[in-house]
């Protein structure tokens, strides 16, 4: 029988240790007693450390390369790719989003599906929760799609307001990273005891598919602090929380991805979405185990995206992914474009502007000698040349884009 409501539920910048299951110095009982019955991915990685092409992956299948949202500051996704909302609203679901930072959807596919917590609110981390509740008990027997998207956790960490002397980075860069993190798990334990608990109440397990997870991690740590600088593993890897209806379910051990969750959702709904991307559906308990999953970070024109520069912008001036009224974007002297493949015992980071790379054992994250990294580029060329979307890539792309193309084939000895 079809599954025909669910919820998504994304807490952003939520670290693998942010959860009181992977820490138990996280004090959150309302919480844990809720989601009890729900299964832990042990390895589930995003698809890039920032808020729009993660997302964008969870609502496509698809990677940043596949998608075209390379980076958070690129504009668009690529022309004709599906997303969840639009699917399922055809279908006949009620489709809904509900973030406490929308305007960070700007300009996508999906956005006009993405509207605030509460509309009568100026700060929506601040907002009333009942009308998302509203929202959920208007919906009935109706198959429905809802999103929920917190930000409480994300930046500040709750900071607004509070005078801090030294900063978080500070700390962390004088060694004091557990004080550091301190406010971080306030923020975390804020959202999941007296947030979300008030949604989980609503939801009927024997009715609801549910998926609670982190669009990205967070660093504090001596080599990144803030998520969007590098692909690290505390910011690649973060929880997945699962429930489905069916009693007998177990998430797959092995390695899993946000890719997974466009499948597994139109294999719930009984949907044909002609899906041909990477993602493997949770709904099928099979193993995982030495399977590569991919992450990608592009900051070639930088990590920032909610300034007015972007926000008040027409969308008809939007020409392209990476232009405004066709010129292009402003690219950032201290950009990057790196990639990272991981099975969940390691991770091999690659750096397409310096040619550096890193091979770290994630359980433990030490450095592993890496004197030869053909394989691990093997495999993600691989991902690039077996993509049944590369007629996708073809759009809008850039010099630059072009460029570290070229570098990246010459590096490979195919130029």
């Amino acid at each position: 029988m079809a599954t025909r409501k669910f919820l998504l539920i994304s807490i952003d910048c939520l670290r693998y240790d942010a959860l009181s299951r992977t820490n138990p110095r996280l004090d959150t009982p309302k919480f844990d007693v809720l989601t009890r019955d729900y299964q832990l991915a042990e390895s589930f990685f995003v698809t890039a450390p920032a808020t729009r092409p993660s997302h964008t992956s969870l609502f496509t299948g698809l990677y940043p390369f596949e998608h075209g949202l390379f980076g958070q500051t690129y504009l668009k996704m690529f022309g004709g790719v599906t997303n969840l909302f639009h699917l399922l609203q055809q279908q006949g679901f009620d489709v809904s989003g509900h973030s406490e930072r929308p305007d960070v959807f700007r300009f996508l596919d999906y956005e006009n599906a993405i509207g605030p917590m509460d509309p009568a609110a100026r700060n929506q981390c601040l907002g009333s929760l009942e009308p998302v509740l509203d929202v959920l008990d208007a919906g009935g027997d109706e198959p429905q799609l809802r999103f929920l998207h917190f930000w409480y956790t994300h930046g500040g960490y709750g900071l607004g307001g509070i005078k801090l002397d030294p900063s978080l980075k500070a700390l962390v860069d004088a060694g004091r990273t557990e004080e550091a993190l301190r406010y971080y798990y306030a923020a975390a334990v804020q959202v999941q005891e007296f947030r979300i608990v008030e949604i989980l109440k609503k939801i009927d397990l024997k009715e609801w598919a549910v998926f609670l997870f982190g669009d990205h991690g967070e660093g504090f740590d001596p080599e990144i602090m803030a998520h969007g600088d590098l692909i690290h593993h505390k910011v690649a890897r973060v929880p997945l929380l699962a429930h489905l209806p069916e009693a007998r379910w177990r998430l797959p051990a092995g390695t899993l991805s946000m890719i997974d969750l466009f499948p597994t959702i139109c294999e719930l709904a009984e949907i044909d979405a002609d899906y041909r991307g990477y993602g493997q559906s949770l709904v099928d308990d099979t193993p995982r185990h030495g399977r590569w999953v991919l992450t990608e970070l592009d900051s070639l024109y930088g990590v920032g995206f909610l300034n007015p520069g972007n926000l008040e912008i027409a969308h008809h001036r939007v020409t392209s992914r990476v232009a405004i009224d066709d010129k292009h974007l402003e690219r950032n002297p201290q950009g990057t474009r790196q990639w990272s493949i991981s099975d969940g015992e390691v991770l091999f980071r690659f750096d397409e502007i310096s040619g550096k790379h890193v091979l770290r054992e994630m359980s433990s994250g030490r450095d592993l000698a890496c004197a030869d990294p053909t394989p691990y580029r093997v495999r993600y060329e691989a991902l690039l040349d077996g993509s049944e979307y590369g007629d996708l890539r073809a759009q809008d792309e850039t010099a630059i884009e072009q460029g570290v193309l070229k570098q990246r084939l010459q590096d490979l000895g195919y130029l």
